[in-house]
């Protein structure tokens, strides 16, 4: 699943536009997968600091990111995207401090897609049954 986004993440952005009966799992399923890679990244980054490419992955996988939330509907997981890409970007051939603040962003970003995750499935289970007619 390493870099999954690179390759794949466009087509799977339109695979999922086409699946109507399933599109809010898998839109999930896909933010999950973004988020995983994010956070092995940025935790990896915490340890040992950032590597040669590392910011411009977090700017390919924050741009995808934030497509995958427009195209759901997920404003504010969009907007902490765009806002990790820009940290990102001024953190290249920063230092510390700019890093500093990708990784901030970068875990905002993460419980962002986590807390959407968790408050979409509580709403999903106290939906009340439709009517059978």
């Amino acid at each position: 699943m390493e870099h999954i986004f690179r390759d794949e993440g466009e087509r799977m952005h339109d695979l999922i536009l086409r699946s109507f009966r399933h599109r809010e799992a898998l839109w999930g399923l896909l933010l999950a997968a973004y988020r995983v890679e994010l956070t092995g990244l940025l935790s990896r980054a915490a340890k040992t600091g950032f590597e040669d490419g590392d910011t411009v992955t977090v700017v390919e996988l924050a741009e995808h990111i934030a497509a995958a939330a427009k195209l759901a509907d997920l404003s504010a997981i969009r907007n902490d995207a765009l806002a990790l890409r820009a940290c990102a970007n001024a953190a290249m051939g920063g230092g510390e401090r700019e890093e500093g603040k990708v990784l901030v962003a970068g875990l905002k970003l993460i419980d962002r897609i986590l807390d959407t995750a968790k408050e979409r499935e509580t709403a999903s289970r106290t939906k009340p049954a439709p009517l059978l007619s």
